[in-house]
């Protein structure tokens, strides 16, 4: 009986709670709940838009907002896919869809600061395009069930219009920076460039700029208008002749006249066009030499522009000749020289990879392009006045034309919180168009042209207010172009480390980024004076100085012209040369990890050392296309050498002990050709043959600084542009500098056979790794 009573109540207990999820589910089903569901998903998708707006470029210092942005980017499209099919169910009417349908189209294309996510979005320009059509197609509806007959047609048709020229500027901006459109419009900058040596007969003069015809602006193409369009076709028209169906026969003599085919895009240098050698000639004391720009920065800012035209070029497949690229290491030479001189070139270079980033990921590019300013500024004030138009069409349309009764009804429906909701959305974003236009006239795209059309008007140039107004504006930033910090990676400390498997295994590799045992980053370090002076200073010393004069580059040597310099080639010359250059880095990281703990310093060259070893470490493995190595191979090898040092390393808990057992392995005579090994030997043979710690710390640094030089060239270019994506590398900005100088690598150098005397401790088998066995 207890036992019925107990099943009784329990069947009771199941009744109650199906009741209760059936009420529940019957009050989301109102039109109420759908309404309230439009109206969160609305809001929600403006805030993700809004959030792409303001903090779209703060990825490059602000790692941590990557996933953030990703995930904003992608649900934003879908959201409003499919926001716009509750609107379109029928479920639930209301005449203030098409407003908010219109604004979520805006928003679609509004964001100026972030266009693409990933380099790969600008190739998929046509889908973009395509997803802005499908959507239209829901808008469009919306438009006829519920504006066909309203006054609010005006304003919706208004803001549409608003919004096509919105998603066609971002459209254009990802096919402008597609490998199709870059072909396009740096053909005629890489016409150009191939005769550019030759308009200036003389010595070229870095100081004074005087050769460098470098283009700044005014090459471009301009835009036209629509009207300009039609006004053109309706005078061609007019000059039309009758048709004529025959060709004419030319005569003999206007073929003889005709002149040679020119199979270039050709340049003419006007007063329109302005060049690095025009900036540095320009008579305004704002772009003096010694009054207002004293520094060069102001003038630097057009450099850098220019330098970024030429860096364009090795993402389209073109070249320069050989005499372009020796003019460039002059320069870059120049800029090098000195003892504060390396700042200059680091800051041209990295307000240059500003430039590219900006060309890539944001909007910027097809902004500013000539003719298109004014348009973007008419843009502005269009929206502007069909926001208010809007909003002042809505409050009509339901307090003055409905019937006071439906009014009534609909205010208590909260038809008033839809407004209010409505006039917040247009009023957010009218604020947000503002701020969008203050991040254009504070960008550096806003300084060049601005410094242009000073070099351009002889007025300006006399005018002292705004001399003043273009050196607040040119001298003022307010983004930091990158965290300008070296990504740090410890081998002795990281190489324990297990990712945790519910979150990195075989099936979420799928679709996260799947992290392997032993990856793991040390904390970033500040990207120093030191560091940066130690490596523009191994560039330097890459440059000499020919019989003409006219300067020429040593090819890159990997590390042995610095043990040269400090007499050490002979002894420590065998780590230069083993296979691959994954292991050179990494026998000389563990070698300079045992230095680390056993000699540490407080010198500049101890600081370089480290920074720029665990820097080094961390490209290989984590960015190793921006390396020398095949990618996979260096995958391959960094994975080998995780599994060494778990092997050798067992049982070392703490650093010290890790570093006594390579240090007992260093004394030892087993050639296994393992990295471990070859790292603990060559940490070794510098304590104990190079002694003084002082100078243990200047041949590892002069040999790093080498090493981060040496592995800067590459022909990868888009791993470099990818990698801007999410805040760069300052391998990337030496790639810049050597990819202007044209400064190549030397052919890697085979190690000649010796015997096991001449190799010192260590064997000829250990240099070439020929041993895989394991040995402790």
């Amino acid at each position: 009986m207890r036992d019925l009573q107990t099943s009784g109540m329990g069947v009771g207990f199941v009744n109650k709670s199906l009741t209760e999820t059936t009420v529940v589910t019957k009050k989301l089903d109102t039109p109420k709940a759908s309404l309230a569901e439009i109206e969160i998903l609305v809001c929600f998708t403006a805030l993700l838009l809004i959030f792409l707006t303001i903090f779209g470029s703060s990825r490059r210092w602000h790692t941590k907002f990557k996933m953030v942005l990703w995930a904003a980017c992608t649900l934003s499209s879908h959201l409003i896919t499919y926001t716009l099919g509750l609107m379109t169910e029928g479920s639930i009417q209301n005449e203030l869809f098409p407003v908010w349908a219109t604004f979520l189209m805006i928003f679609f294309g509004c964001s100026d600061s972030f266009s693409a996510y990933r380099l790969e979005d600008n190739e998929q320009w046509r889908n973009y395009t395509w997803q802005y059509l499908i959507k239209n197609f829901g808008l469009v509806t919306l438009v006829i069930v519920y504006a066909s007959t309203s006054p609010m047609l005006l304003g919706v048709s208004y803001l549409l219009l608003m919004g096509q020229l919105k998603v066609g500027e971002r459209a254009l901006s990802l096919m402008t920076a597609s490998v199709y459109g870059l072909q396009r419009t740096t053909k005629l900058i890489a016409d150009y460039m191939s005769s550019e040596h030759k308009l200036y007969p003389h010595e070229p003069d870095p100081i004074q700029m005087k050769g460098y015809k470098y283009v700044v602006r005014g090459e471009e193409k301009r835009w036209v208008n629509g009207v300009e369009v039609i006004f053109k076709m309706w005078k061609a028209l007019a000059k039309m002749e009758g048709p004529n169906y025959r060709k004419k026969l030319k005569e003999r003599k206007a073929v003889a006249q005709m002149e040679a085919l020119n199979y270039r895009k050709s340049l003419e240098i006007t007063d329109e066009v302005i060049t690095v050698e025009k900036v540095w000639a320009c008579e305004g004391s704002l772009l003096s030499s010694t009054d207002g720009d004293k520094d060069c920065k102001l003038k630097d800012i057009c450099l850098s522009f220019s330098l970024y035209k030429l860096l364009s070029l090795r993402f389209c497949s073109y070249s320069m000749p050989k005499e372009a690229h020796k003019k460039v290491r002059k320069l870059i030479q120049h800029m090098l020289e000195g003892e504060n001189d390396y700042e200059r070139a680091f800051r041209v270079t990295e307000r240059e990879l500003s430039f590219l980033y900006d060309l890539f990921y944001t909007n910027y590019g097809i902004i500013f392009y000539p003719g298109r300013l004014f348009l973007k500024v008419m843009e502005l004030f269009l929206l502007i006045v069909g926001s208010l138009l809007t909003i002042g069409l809505s409050f009509l349309c339901y307090y003055k034309i409905r019937p006071q009764d439906e009014v009534q009804l609909a205010t208590s429906g909260g038809l008033s919180i839809d407004l209010l909701m409505t006039s917040v959305i247009l009023m957010v974003f009218i604020c947000l168009e503002f701020l969008q236009l203050f991040f254009m006239a504070t960008s550096e795209w806003a300084k060049v042209l601005l410094l242009c059309k000073y070099v351009r008007k002889k007025s300006w140039q006399l005018d002292k207010r705004i001399e003043k107004r273009i050196a607040r504006l040119c001298r003022t930033q307010l983004w930091k172009p990158w965290a300008r910090k070296l990504r740090q990676y410890s081998l002795l400390e990281s190489y324990g480390y297990t990712p945790p498997r519910w979150l990195y295994n075989r099936f979420t590799a799928a679709y996260i980024d799947y992290i392997r045992d032993g990856q793991k980053q040390s904390v970033p370090a500040k990207l120093c004076l030191e560091v940066k002076k130690a490596v523009f200073d191994s560039l330097v010393s890459n440059f000499s100085e020919s019989k003409n004069g006219e300067a020429c580059s040593v090819g890159l040597k990997n590390g042995e012209a610095s043990l040269k310099l400090n007499d050490e080639v002979n002894k420590l010359s065998w780590a230069c040369r083993l296979e691959t250059q994954t292991q050179v880095i990494f026998v000389w990281h563990i070698a300079t990890s045992i230095c680390e703990h056993e000699v540490p310093i407080s010198e500049s060259d101890f600081l370089v050392a480290t920074s720029l070893s665990k820097y080094l470490a961390y490209l290989v493995a984590f960015s190793p296309r921006l390396l020398p190595d095949h990618p996979y191979d260096a995958e391959y090898v960094f994975n080998q050498i995780i599994l060494e040092s778990r092997n050798l390393l067992e049982g070392c808990n703490t650093g010290g002990e890790r570093i006594r057992k390579l240090k007992e392995i260093g004394r030892t005579r087993n050639n296994t050709g393992r990295v471990l090994n070859q790292g603990a030997r060559l940490g070794q043979q510098l304590l104990e043959e190079l002694k003084d710690p002082k100078f243990i710390w200047k041949v590892l640094a002069k040999f790093w600084a080498e090493l981060m030089v040496y592995v800067a060239p590459s022909d990868d270019a888009k791993a470099h542009a990818e990698h801007l994506a999410t805040g760069g590398e300052f391998v990337t900005h030496l790639w810049a500098l050597v990819s202007h100088a044209g400064i190549k690598r030397d052919a890697p150098v085979e190690r000649p056979p010796s015997t096991d005397a001449e190799a010192g401790p260590i064997g000829c088998d250990l240099v070439h790794g020929r041993d895989d066995s394991v040995s402790q």
